[in-house]
Formats: C-alpha cells, sequence, structure tokens
C-alpha cells in the first residue's frame, strides 16, 4: 500500500498465465461495491492496478478495511487490505 497525505491509493498487482477477461471490484466490510477498478480483457502476463480511494461516484472514500474480488476467466480471489489517509 503507497499511502500519501494528499492522495492516498494502493496498487494491486497480479499475473495472468494467459490473457483473460479480468473483473477486479472493492468493497466495504459490510459487502456492498464501493469501486472497479477493473472489467476488461488483459494479456499474459504482469499488471498492477492502482485504486486511488474513491467510491464508483468519485467520491473519497474513509480510511478503514476493504475488500477485492479479482476474477480473470474460472479462477477468483478474495484479498483483504486496509485505507489509511
Amino acid at each position: 500500500m503507497i499511502i500519501d497525505r494528499l492522495n492516498p491509493s494502493t496498487k494491486i498487482a497480479f499475473e495472468l498465465p494467459k490473457a483473460s477477461h479480468v473483473r477486479l471490484v472493492v468493497y466495504d466490510v459490510v459487502g456492498r461495491e464501493v469501486a472497479q477498478i477493473a472489467d476488461g480483457d488483459y494479456p499474459a502476463g504482469y499488471t498492477e492496478l492502482t485504486w486511488n480511494g474513491t467510491n464508483r461516484n468519485g467520491g473519497r472514500v474513509s480510511s478503514g478495511v476493504y475488500f477485492y474480488r479479482i476474477s480473470a476467466g474460472t479462477w477468483n480471489k478474495v484479498m483483504k487490505m486496509m485505507m489509511i489517509k
């Protein structure tokens, strides 16, 4: 996680063995969708995406625990992260 007092953000990296459709969504602790970071086709290899700490409407989210779900083809993973301002 990268912390900047003016612009908190976090980088999420993943590696694909083959080109796939990737969907990456951020959720709050009660499971509500906060932001969609990716929903498209990505080539095989390493990719790094940045979430700038904003919600779907462009507003800043509060500090706290968030989860992100990344899906690529039939593979899914959920990870926990912390947004600190």
